[in-house]
């Protein structure tokens, strides 16, 4: 009998799902002799939806990128405020001490070769080859661009193999940008976000390592925001890569933020990455299912990794030291209420109707490997703050006391201390009035039961 993986299966079907979601669309890509330049076709649209630019002394680019469904440029060609940029390129910043990502042009890029390698079908490829020159106009990189297209209604798909052979041994120096770059259509005043995998966004992304990264914002001609996301893969060295998130919303994977990186003489690198371009709202969940279609991964392992590394790493902050970090929408404050050793071990949370938060503390749990210890001295915490002072209403028995909390001794606010307001209805003088400490006016008479009024409950 054969037994199926039912896991495995599952996959092989959202795969499949993912693939058949947007029925491809008949692609032809043409390419004039005399310029070098390819343009990629589909059926129903008058204008190509991509076009690749490959001039003799000008490093290869994509632009413009039209929208899948025919409306919207994508893409940006040397924008003001970074002349340099052009579309979708490949440039690095670093290598043997020369700068290739803000040199576009001229004396540093020499065409070797552009083809269409797949004219017409579901899907075309093409590819360029570039050599990179040293200052004394001498090759000292080798690099070829193979790309291949899909294209639906909701999204084109473009796949990169970009393959770089050394001419001579090759360094390229740590920086915090250059290598694959995207530049869509950014101006001052627009709404648009960087989005990656862990959910980091805009300036938090930079420098962050992620499987991939999604930029989104408004394009001239459409109704919807337009998307450039950009896939990892995990055979990439430096796996998965930091990113480069510019004030102005150009992105791009960077290993070389990780340090030097060699490419001997006759050895050639290999780096793939997928380019995803939508319409619509990001989906992050989806985001992720297309990219382990791309790699074949089943999981996100990497981030995990990621995290754990980042814990390791970070700085531990104290109470204070994380009210000062933390950011805060006008007219609120923030102060440190509970924390350790008040609260330990803490792996859930929830408010009641009363504005109390109850806290599970899981206290005896110890690791994966040893299990429970079973030592019964987990509990849950009910933490309040009847008054708003930002004081705890009541400390825990075994609350240490040299720690930073102080316990609040009037929870009304009232100006009798919880010690004299006994609860009990009787008053038996000052040291035990018998009145309520959470409620300032026990009587509701309008007169509070201490000393101090607390509008608009009583005076």
């Amino acid at each position: 009998m054969k037994i199926l993986n039912f896991k495995k299966l599952l996959s092989q079907v959202l795969v499949f799902a993912l693939v058949q979601s947007g029925v491809a669309h008949s692609l032809e890509a043409k390419l004039d002799e005399k310029t070098g330049t390819i343009t990629i076709h589909r059926d129903g649209l008058a204008k190509p939806v991509v076009t690749q630019n490959a001039a003799a002394d000008h490093r290869p680019y994509l632009h413009p990128i039209i929208g899948p469904n025919g409306k919207g440029e994508f893409t940006q060609y040397s924008p003001g405020h970074h002349k340099h940029q052009t579309g979708i390129y490949w440039g690095f910043t670093r290598l043997n001490g020369r700068d290739y990502f803000h040199n576009p042009r001229g004396d540093y890029w020499k065409r070797k070769d552009v083809k269409v390698i797949e004219a017409k079908g579901d899907s075309v490829k093409w590819e360029t080859v570039y050599d990179l020159l040293d200052a004394n106009g001498n090759a000292v990189l080798t690099e070829t661009q193979r790309w291949s297209m899909t294209s639906s209604k909701d999204r084109h798909v473009l796949d990169l193999e970009w393959m770089g052979t050394g001419q001579t041994n090759v360094n390229i120096g740590k920086y915090p940008y250059g290598g694959l770059f995207v530049r869509m259509p950014w101006k001052k005043g627009i709404k648009g976000e960087a989005v990656n995998a862990a959910r980091d966004t805009d300036r938090r992304a930079e420098g962050k390592r992620a499987m991939w990264l999604d930029v989104g914002m408004e394009i001239d001609g459409r109704d919807d925001w337009g998307h450039i996301a950009i896939f990892d893969h995990h055979k990439n060295a430096g796996y998965p890569q930091p990113w480069r998130v510019d004030g102005q919303l150009g992105v791009g994977p960077v290993r070389a933020r990780l340090g030097d990186w060699n490419i001997a003489k006759g050895k050639t690198e290999t780096i793939r990455h997928q380019i995803q371009v939508y319409g619509g709202k990001l989906n992050g969940k989806e985001l992720t299912d297309r990219w382990k279609a791309y790699t074949g991964q089943r999981g996100t392992y990497a981030l995990w990794q990621l995290a754990k590394r980042a814990g390791r790493d970070a700085k531990f902050l104290t109470p204070q030291e994380a009210v000062d970090n933390s950011t805060i929408e006008g007219g609120f404050t923030v102060n440190s209420w509970a924390n350790e050793p008040m609260i330990t071990q803490p792996m859930a949370f929830c408010w009641d109707d009363k504005g109390r938060m109850w806290v599970a503390e899981n206290r005896d749990y110890e690791t994966r490997g040893r299990g429970f210890s079973a030592s019964g001295d987990s509990r849950i915490l009910i933490l309040e703050d009847t008054d708003r002072d930002g004081l705890p209403n009541e400390l825990p028995d075994d609350y240490p006391g040299e720690g930073e909390l102080v316990e609040d001794l009037d929870d009304d606010a009232d100006g009798a201390l919880d010690t004299a307001e006994t609860g009990t209805g009787i008053y038996n003088g000052t040291g035990d009035m018998g009145t309520d400490p959470l409620d300032p006016d026990t009587d509701d008479d309008g007169i509070c039961d201490g000393p101090n009024a607390v509008p608009p409950v009583c005076i």
